[in-house]
């Protein structure tokens, strides 16, 4: 018979993420701060990609708009592309971060707004490798870990 109550509280494993922590507790504030600001602009990124998704789709389904259908196939695998890139960025892959940085590189071409995006993606992505991977630093934990030394920092 199984002996735990289902009507328990969830338990978690306090020690499962204590080298991320102790990883972040060694950095400096301003190295965190930074750190922090970075995971900000890949979840800005990763929300502008979504948007240039949604318009990719959309001009792709447009009837007859005055461009031949292999452009339709491009704009259609352009977004299936940026699907992909856009999945593996919210969900912090290792893969995701170098779809990332093609598609921002491929955003570089719409001047001025995609030159914008790109830019400030490869700033994003190259600056904070450690946020993408299977032991990356979560935003949830960065951000809890962020505010704890701002109020470190307040109260000294």
């Amino acid at each position: 018979m199984n002996e735990t109550n289902p009507y328990s509280a969830p338990q978690t494993d306090v020690y499962a993420n204590l080298a991320i922590r102790d990883k972040l507790q060694g950095l400096d504030f301003k190295q965190l701060k930074k750190l922090y600001h970075r995971s900000c602009n890949v979840n800005a990124i990763t929300f502008l990609l979504g948007l240039g998704l949604i318009a990719l789709a959309i001009v792709s389904m447009l009837p007859n708009a005055g461009y031949e259908s292999f452009m339709r196939f491009v704009f259609v695998g352009l977004a299936v592309f940026y699907a992909v890139a856009v999945v593996g960025l919210f969900r912090r892959t290792a893969w995701g971060r170098i779809l990332g940085i093609i598609v921002c590189i491929i955003s570089l071409i719409n001047i001025p707004i995609g030159t914008a995006i790109g830019a400030f993606g490869l700033f994003a992505f190259f600056g904070a490798p450690e946020l993408f991977g299977s032991n990356r630093v979560t935003h949830r934990e960065l951000k809890s870990e962020f505010k704890r030394q701002k109020a470190n920092i307040k109260n000294a």
